[in-house]
């Protein structure tokens, strides 16, 4: 009996060890991809996949479609533009069948690539191709659209009642973030006066240090930067003299400002959601939806917006925060137009004062846009 009663103790002795011990850790188990499409994204020679531009946010919609799709993303840096038909040569050799370009310095050898591969799909960020091959698809964007919410804001934080934009070389895109910009300060104020001034070009930081200091003198407290290198040279310029800035494309708190210099003078950008559009290009791709041309991104396709206010955020009041997020939806819910899409449009009746404009019940918020 005694050898039973120890043989018993010992066994519940040692289901109590077993059941007390942590689990063993288990690997998770890799992911099933798709086998049917691959995804390679071609950075321009100007960026990386962390620069905070079009780079960086095409990288990012791509990787969250491989996650939401199952399919496997890569990238492919690059030095000069001589790499970027050894770079799509060398993607499409390995198989990879959804190729994303950035910028519009790619967009001949993308189209020739295209030509070359009718089997293989190509999305161009901010390529614009009127006569594309049905496997290509460029994306644009809604300009007026994000100059217009960038000019509320303008017209909202002016002491003195005088804003302006520096525009670079005057072409289409360049129009509407112009026309859009003066729309929507007129928009909010009425009484504002929206200095505006085409460039000669997009990479010239005297000139746009020279027009800064120009609207400046003309008594502009704060300006947008609609010019490349051009612009962004103005805004720097202007922040070092105490004024508010406004980047555009992407945030360029993250870029032009990104040493912390001057940081709280930059109010937020104008963006061009970029991440939204390689998204939306990929998952027609994976829905059979693909349709060549080109695809433009607008606030109501979570395509454009206005970048966070970061270290200006406390001198912005939260009755303009609740406007710029009202005049947001407004645009994406069809209730607002900016008057600025096309030369010659009519701009919208100004806002009465600490009035909303009207909202679709509907209409998204930007917070949606945002993917995990």
């Amino acid at each position: 009996m005694s050898k039973r009663l120890h043989w018993l103790s010992w066994l519940l002795a040692a289901l109590l060890v077993v059941s007390c011990a942590p689990a063993t850790p288990t690997t998770p188990p890799t992911p099933t991809l798709r086998s049917d499409f691959r995804v390679a994204v071609i950075l321009n020679a100007e960026g990386t996949i962390l620069d905070g531009t079009f780079n960086e946010y095409a990288y990012v919609g791509a990787s969250q479609a491989g996650r939401d799709f199952g399919l496997e993303v890569t990238h492919r840096e690059t030095v000069e533009d001589k790499d970027y038909p050894i770079a799509l040569n060398a993607v499409i050799e390995s198989g990879y069948n959804i190729i994303v370009t950035v910028g519009f310095q790619m967009q001949n050898d993308t189209v020739a690539a295209a030509a070359k591969h009718p089997k293989v799909y190509f999305i161009g960020v901010d390529q614009f191709v009127p006569e594309a091959p049905a496997n290509f698809v460029g994306l644009q964007f809604a300009e007026d659209q994000a100059g217009f919410l960038v000019g509320a804001l303008a017209g909202m934080m002016t002491k003195t009642n005088v804003v302006g934009v520096v525009g670079g070389i005057q072409i289409p895109p360049v129009e509407r973030f112009v026309r859009g910009f003066v729309n929507g300060a007129r928009y909010v104020n009425p009484q504002v006066k929206a200095l505006s001034v085409y460039t000669t070009s997009f990479a010239d930081p005297e000139q746009g240090r020279q027009q800064a200091d120009a609207m400046i003198a003309q008594g502009a407290d704060v300006i947008f930067g609609a010019g490349g290198l051009t612009g962004s040279s103005a805004i720097v310029h202007a922040a070092a003299q105490g004024k508010y800035v406004i980047g555009v494309d992407q945030d360029e708190f993250r870029t032009t400002f990104a040493s912390g210099k001057d940081a709280d003078r930059i109010l937020s950008s104008a963006i061009k959601r970029v991440d939204a559009g390689v998204y939306t290009a990929i998952k027609n791709v994976i829905e059979g939806k693909f349709s060549g041309g080109t695809l433009t991104l607008t606030a109501a396709s979570c395509g454009v917006a206005y970048a966070p206010f970061h270290k200006a955020d406390e001198a912005v009041p939260t009755a303009v925060k609740e406007r710029m997020e009202a005049i947001w939806r407004a645009l994406a819910g069809g209730t607002l137009q900016t008057g600025a899409a096309n030369e010659g449009d009519v701009p919208p009746e100004p806002l009465a004062p600490n009035a909303l404009p009207p909202i679709a019940e509907n209409a998204p918020r930007l917070s949606d846009c945002v993917r995990g």
